[in-house]
């Protein structure tokens, strides 16, 4: 039953390539509707694989890693919400034939695609967390997904549809941080 659930999450990533591909390239404007719904798909995805995982046996190191996994999942929300909301964006597609502002502060100074990050974040502490194959293989399927997603995204529709990505990508690195974008992360220069 695992599988299947991670199955799910991982087509919830093809949910919101089809919303980005629809409302950049075909400019149809009722299908921003769908980057919330693989959203919601994927966080039920992963209520599903909680559901049905061993919760039996409680120790610090399952309650420690449960927690960080739940501050990767704050960090996440954070980066794909409030930061963008903040910078004057929004993670919705645009609507068709306009340009989202840039975000280049904050998370998105890190790196592009920070949300990457801190989804594996997610899943790679779960699987510490729990210590089964299946765990594993939705950290490993799950951020791959995301992954590919995010590289599609940064090469074709993020450069048509936020202002100035160009020079976002040459001075921010796409996944990995760096010494410099860490600083600029956090403010200093």
């Amino acid at each position: 039953m695992m599988y299947i659930w991670i199955a799910v999450g991982v087509l919830s990533f093809g949910c919101m390539a089809l919303s980005d591909h629809l409302c950049v390239e075909k400019k149809v404007p009722w299908a921003g509707a769908l980057f919330p719904a693989g959203c919601m798909i994927l966080a039920a995805a992963t209520v599903g694989m909680l559901w049905i995982s061993d919760f039996s046996e409680f120790g610090v190191w399952k309650i420690g890693m449960l927690c960080l996994s739940l501050v990767m999942l704050g960090l996440l929300v954070h980066s794909v919400v409030f930061a963008l909301r903040q910078g004057g964006s929004d993670a919705l597609p645009p609507e068709p034939g306009q340009k989202q502002p840039l975000v280049s502060e904050g998370v998105y100074a890190l790196c592009r695609h920070p949300g990457v990050l801190w989804l594996g974040g997610v899943y790679g502490f779960a699987w510490l967390a729990f210590g089964t194959w299946q765990w594993l293989a939705a950290a490993v399927l799950l951020t791959g997904a995301d992954g590919l997603y995010a590289y599609w995204q940064d090469r074709v529709i993020f450069p048509r549809s936020i202002e100035n990505y160009a020079a976002y990508q040459n001075q921010t690195p796409f996944l990995l941080p760096t010494r410099d974008s860490i600083r600029r992360c956090l403010g200093r220069k």
